[in-house]
């Protein structure tokens, strides 16, 4: 049994990187592989998407760093900078409330942020490990769990890029060697061919052109905004 968070932003990522291997052998044996039900039977009893969870998760958590630093910082810390917020009146709400939830910790001014920034950057932070153990409830919090989800997805399969584009031209490839050696033998071009070629071709442009750190930035960024107006309910 898997939770809903873990198929969602860790099995999926995982599962779409595998499918060019589902859509080549759907082209090269459309009837099917012999034993093939009784082999997946055996991989998910033996906790194979369970693996495939872990194996998503890891790629897109050890590569979680760079986005940070490519984007400033965490996207929830940086929303509660003085100096990068959006909207500094939702920022002042936010600070007032976090104050009083977390009477020990005294939220920085903005000229106590400009002198040290690297310490103010450390009690947002402490700010967010208590949002984040706050709204664990997914039914108290269901915006926060979506994107959450969201966010989980988008970093995991990016986390896999060099993996899925090597998977999508391994499978694209299958599927030209299948077209010309059914030229050869005169053989007409069966639908399943064409779907497979066209997905894996699909799935190969997504990884080079789509799954991108400004495309899993928006996931994160929508998350860190939903994460901090949470606040409000506690």
């Amino acid at each position: 049994m898997i939770d809903r968070y873990t198929f969602r932003a860790r099995l999926q990522p995982a599962l779409l990187v595998a499918l060019p291997l589902g859509l080549t052998t759907m082209a090269w044996f459309p009837a099917g592989v012999a034993g093939w039900d009784v082999l997946w039977g055996l991989i998910v009893w033996s906790g194979g998407t369970a693996l495939l969870a872990q194996i998503g998760r890891d790629g897109g958590k050890k590569k979680e760093p760079r986005l940070f630093e490519q984007w400033g910082g965490k996207p929830s810390t940086r929303l509660l900078r003085n100096r990068d917020a959006p909207n500094k009146i939702s920022l002042a709400r936010y600070h007032q409330k976090l104050g009083h939830l977390l009477s020990d910790l005294k939220i920085p001014t903005p000229e106590k942020e400009d002198r040290d920034p690297q310490g103010a950057d450390e009690v947002y932070e402490a700010c967010v490990a208590f949002l984040l153990e706050k709204t664990r409830d997914r039914k108290q919090f269901p915006l926060v769990f979506e994107e959450n989800c969201n966010y989980g997805f988008r970093r995991n399969l990016w986390g896999m890029k060099p993996l899925g584009i090597a998977m999508a031209i391994s499978g694209t490839a299958a599927i030209l060697g299948l077209l010309i050696l059914n030229h050869f033998k005169n053989a007409s071009i069966a639908p399943t061919v064409v779907i497979a070629g066209l997905g894996n071709l699909l799935l190969l442009l997504g990884w080079l052109f789509w799954f991108t750190p400004p495309w899993v930035r928006m996931a994160a960024d929508a998350y860190a905004a939903r994460l901090l107006a949470a606040c409000e309910k506690l």
